[in-house]
């Protein structure tokens, strides 16, 4: 097989090693009762989002199929913009959404409640986010029992039909790569961590300072958590700062903390004298590149993360054989390229990959 990116235009350079190389399967029927619960383990089989179409053929509208959604919290622009995408893939697709989620990512509890109270109202298939990898545990066991098929869209991998999203780690690990190309003379780069026990943010901890390691010339001095929080960013970039005022570069594990280090640093005088690179691709950071206040942001554009979810589970329940994991490839957004992504109120163009 040649692995090869059918939308030449955009460059999917996070996902390039993982999907060179890996059989991608092709569909056929198979018994109701067959779904698997195996995308959670290492060697899970890949087929990139865009290639969907492709591989598998069109895909068949499923009028009357239910599908109940938990995100982690529609408080967050990054899980709207799954939303938007599930919304979008139900319209296209003929199916019935429900879309709940928690109010806050550091509630695992409520989320839990509420899996668990859709997952009572027997939906066909479901789409789920967890908060970790065990907080929904109770619900996920009932829908194995049950057999009914999940997609796990984003963060923590858990044990679903199929795994819609990046590998987080590969984030981490661009926003290293893409400092030291703007860095030719190296120098001293800190961290913002996400919340601790969040898959998300330990895959892109591990991935950016694997990444910094790879570059000689540059210095990881600080990694400090901000759980997420803007405000916490804020704070933890004015002391990383103070202790430090050579650094040159900062990553942040999510862009809502991108914001917050952006501010930071805007408000010490600094701007444009330290590099600013987010992760998720939502609003508030496009609107920072396009200002200046923010240098990048690496994003698996959550929109077509929520549409290949229902798409999956719309084909699995047809008897399509999807492989176990649906890649959805990060992009490296820069001012230079924002307006390939994004149209000008920062929605995510839809259309560009073949569906």
């Amino acid at each position: 097989m040649t692995c090869r990116n059918t939308t030449s235009r955009f460059r999917l350079p996070a996902i390039a090693a993982l999907a060179c190389g890996v059989a991608l399967f092709a569909s056929h029927s198979f018994a109701a009762d067959a779904f698997t619960y195996n995308s959670d383990k290492p060697d899970a089989k890949q087929v990139i989002g865009a290639e969907l179409n492709k591989t598998f053929g069109p895909v068949e509208k499923k009028d009357g199929v239910k599908i109940g959604v938990v995100l982690k919290s529609l408080t967050n622009q990054y899980w709207q913009g799954i939303a938007k995408g599930v919304e979008a893939a139900a319209r296209d697709l003929g199916v019935e959404v429900t879309i709940q989620a928690a109010n806050s990512e550091a509630d695992p509890t409520q989320q839990l409640t509420i899996a668990q109270t859709l997952i009572g109202r027997n939906f066909d298939a479901y789409v789920l986010s967890p908060v970790s990898v065990s907080n929904l545990t109770p619900a996920i066991r009932e829908l194995h029992d049950r057999n009914v098929p999940i997609a796990n869209a984003d963060d923590a991998r858990i044990a679903a039909t199929v795994y819609v999203g990046p590998n987080h780690e590969l984030n981490g690990v661009v926003a290293a790569d893409y400092m030291a190309e703007h860095l030719p003379d190296g120098g001293d780069v800190a961290q913002i961590e996400g919340q601790a026990g969040s898959s998300a943010a330990i895959l892109r901890i591990k991935g950016f300072k694997e990444g910094i390691e790879k570059h000689a010339n540059l210095k990881l001095v600080a990694s400090v958590p901000g759980n997420w929080d803007g405000t916490q960013a804020y704070n933890a970039t004015q002391t990383i700062l103070r202790k430090n005022p050579e650094i040159k570069a900062i990553y942040a594990n999510n862009d809502t903390m991108a914001v917050g280090v952006a501010k930071a640093v805007s408000d010490m005088g600094l701007t444009g004298k330290i590099i600013v690179v987010g992760t998720d691709g939502i609003p508030a950071a496009l609107d920072g590149i396009k200002n200046g206040t923010i240098s990048a942001t690496i994003t698996p554009l959550p929109y077509y993360q929520g549409y290949w979810s229902v798409e999956a589970l719309v084909r699995l329940l047809d008897g399509q054989k999807i492989p176990d994991w649906v890649v959805a490839p990060a992009q490296l957004i820069t001012k230079d390229n924002m307006a390939e992504f994004f149209d000008e109120k920062y929605d995510v163009k839809e259309g560009l990959y073949n569906k």
